[in-house]
């Protein structure tokens, strides 16, 4: 075993049972590993993501962590990269959508860039009748300036005309 202590600091954290039989149990597990991984790094790595997997799913023997181990050599896992792309794989097989159907993976949303955000304005500003976007900005200040001024008086006037201060029809009761 190239870290042995490694492997039994993370079995402690496991907190799965040590006996008479734990050495014995480690040393089958490891020679699995070590002689169908690809090499003893990767036999350690593999060993301890099984300890870790079990200890999430709550194991409380080491019988889970040779399970474990057992399913990833079936498959034909020869490394830890190849483990964790096992079980991506298994989890995506596992998520069931609605009615069965499976989940569709969406892509991921991507911010914009200085420059779109830069295209964007120059649409708007042009779509909105501005020469330029400094004067939509002043445009719209100026608007939002005149709104603020004259919210007291549209708030007054909100029974009187059955528009809300946004200019929306209230809700009329029969």
């Amino acid at each position: 075993m190239m870290n042995q202590k490694q492997i039994m600091i993370e079995w402690e954290k496991a907190e799965l049972p040590r006996n008479d039989k734990t050495y014995g149990d480690i040393s089958a597990i490891y020679s699995d590993l070590s002689s169908n991984a690809d090499n003893e790094l990767e036999a350690n790595k593999m060993f301890i993501l099984a300890i870790r997997k079990a200890a999430m799913n709550g194991a409380s023997t080491g019988l889970s962590v040779q399970n474990n181990v057992s399913r990833w050599l079936n498959a034909g896992a020869t490394n830890a990269e190849a483990v964790g792309k096992y079980e991506d794989n298994l989890q995506r097989r596992r998520q069931k959508g609605r009615f069965g159907q499976p989940i569709k993976q969406e892509s991921k949303v991507l911010a914009p860039t200085s420059d779109e955000i830069k295209q964007q304005n120059e649409r708007w500003a042009k779509e909105l009748g501005y020469e330029n976007v400094e004067a939509m900005a002043k445009g719209t200040h100026d608007i939002l300036i005149n709104l603020r001024k004259t919210r007291q008086e549209r708030l007054a006037n909100k029974p009187k005309t059955g528009l809300t201060a946004n200019g929306n029809q209230v809700l009329k009761r029969f």
